[in-house]
């Protein structure tokens, strides 16, 4: 019998499943696709092993604000990944996190005893930092990059980021697509796809861009490279009820004493909407169409440089008042971020 016990409980640990290897994520309040991306396994899906990884979780379980028996329980109610009996889709993993921060909002609510202190100034104040906690998380990101770039002479703009920061900056950007303030949700969810095109008329800032072929050319026309670099870009959108010009104007720097100058790119724009080729939804595509090259005394015709192919066709992933958030037409990784200009 003794033999018979040891064997049942070497069993017993050969078929627990094993999460040890991989480190369990500490960090607190992360926004739920990031630390879906974080617990994720190599097929991208988030199963009980997974989540063994989740620490702010397995806290909840061991103070015993969360029983076992309920987490259970609102994991076999969310919908699993197609194909599979137990495994979660980032989706179904968005809806489990909801579930359980209901959770505590119900608690929260009972404590409160139905006061209304909520509507009161000071709260409201507090509700609106929060409300825009992810715009500022992704600001201040992009800052951070932008200081380190300058102090070890990388190119501006996240040309020359790394890829962790890269992955990074798209785990929060996939967050901040969802908030309610972005204007593409806010539209779709009542009903419309069409972003008004004058929504997007000003100068805006390019802050950041991960697009291979910006990086591979250092800008956007390419002139810089060599005794110069590039030191910028703004894109100005402008609109009449019969025509839509853009121009780009693209900061030239002179290094060892070299020149410094202005490129502008001037052409046609149009906002429209399309079928993704991604998710078979409507999208908010911006055709950019250049006609004119022009620095120094130089003009050349703008339909065979092909450096400005990234950015003649773009989706329109977020707006808001001042900041606006592009995707590849055929590479969604492919980010432009432009912030109007003050």
């Amino acid at each position: 019998d003794d033999v018979a016990d040891e064997e049942d409980e070497t069993e017993d640990e050969t078929e627990m499943p094993i999460a040890a290897s991989l480190p369990v994520i500490t960090e607190y309040d992360l926004p739920p696709g990031v630390l879906f991306s974080q617990i994720a396994n190599e097929n991208y899906l988030v199963g009980t092993t997974e989540l063994q990884r989740w620490g702010e979780l397995n806290d909840m379980i061991s103070t015993g604000d969360l029983t076992e028996a309920e987490l259970a329980t609102l994991f076999g109610n969310v919908a699993k990944a197609p194909g599979t009996k137990d495994m979660l889709d980032e989706d179904g993993f968005l809806e489990f996190y909801d579930a359980i921060d209901a959770l505590f909002e119900d608690v929260d609510d009972d404590e409160d005893g139905g006061d209304d202190s909520s509507d009161s100034p000071g709260k409201q104040e507090e509700s609106n930092v929060s409300e825009f906690e992810l715009k500022e998380e992704l600001l201040e990101l992009l800052e951070d990059i932008a200081a380190i770039s300058e102090e070890e002479g990388r190119q501006p703009c996240g040309l020359d980021c790394t890829e962790l920061e890269q992955e990074r900056v798209l785990e929060v950007v996939a967050e901040l697509e969802r908030e309610p303030y972005n204007q593409v949700r806010a539209i779709g969810e009542m009903g419309s796809n069409t972003i008004d095109k004058q929504e997007l008329v000003g100068l805006w800032d390019l802050i950041y861009s991960s697009s291979s072929t910006m990086k591979y050319n250092e800008g956007l026309s390419g002139l810089a490279g060599g005794l110069t670099k590039f030191g910028g870009l703004q894109q100005r959108l402008s609109a009449t009820k019969y025509l839509s010009d853009v121009e780009y104007i693209e900061q030239v720097i002179g290094k060892l004493g070299e020149q410094s100058y202005e490129v502008k790119i001037t052409g046609d724009w149009d906002l429209r909407t399309e079928i993704s080729l991604f998710t078979g939804k409507p999208s908010n595509v911006l055709s950019v169409t250049p006609d004119k090259v022009s620095y120094g005394p130089r003009s050349d015709k703008a339909d065979h440089w092909k450096s400005l192919g990234p950015m003649n066709l773009l989706v329109l992933a977020y707006l808001d008042d001042d900041l606006r958030i592009m995707r590849g037409s055929t590479s969604t990784d492919t980010l432009f971020i432009f912030r109007r200009s003050n």
